[in-house]
């Protein structure tokens, strides 16, 4: 099952915090972030795309040497503050990795993309989050992000093209 798949079944769930609601908030901030920054929808896709590469990367490498739960509990903590969990993430380095690949393939200044990382990183942690059971609801995991991270390996998972499928579902 593709990623918006899961997505939508997380918003059909009650047990899951998904729902359009949570969706349209999400779509909203991404639109404000290209606002601010003078910059085009497809701008934003591209950043979510680069940026959920390198968030991919780093839940997976959390999920291999800390195990699921602390996965999702990374999740769980970006979705209320992404800008907290940025160090836990990536390094400095890799932050600024993030960002010129950002301006390359944007256009952007890649100062103004550092700045853009405190938002978009936890765009993509409250879209992950979607898939989290609500507090009264034990266990069950988290289907969106392990779909988000397991994938089928043919690369074509991508937060950028997510963000154009909910748009046009919105």
């Amino acid at each position: 099952m593709g990623l918006f798949n899961q997505v939508m079944s997380a918003i059909q769930d009650p047990n899951r915090q998904a729902s359009l609601g949570q969706m349209g908030q999400i779509m909203s901030m991404a639109q404000q972030v290209a606002r601010a920054n003078n910059a085009d929808a497809g701008t934003t896709q591209q950043a979510a795309s680069i940026i959920g590469g390198f968030v991919r990367s780093a839940l997976q490498e959390k999920r291999t040497t800390d195990g699921e739960a602390a996965a999702e509990a990374l999740v769980q903590q970006g979705a209320q503050d992404g800008a907290a969990v940025i160090p836990q993430l990536c390094y400095l380095t890799q932050q600024q990795q993030m960002s010129q690949a950002f301006a390359q393939r944007t256009g952007l200044d890649a100062g103004q993309v550092q700045s853009m990382l405190p938002v978009l990183i936890p765009l993509v942690m409250k879209f992950l989050n979607q898939g989290s059971t609500k507090a009264d609801v034990q266990g069950g995991g988290n289907p969106l992000m392990t779909a988000f991270l397991d994938g089928d390996g043919d690369g074509d998972v991508d937060m950028g093209d997510m963000l154009s499928m909910a748009g046009r579902f919105m």
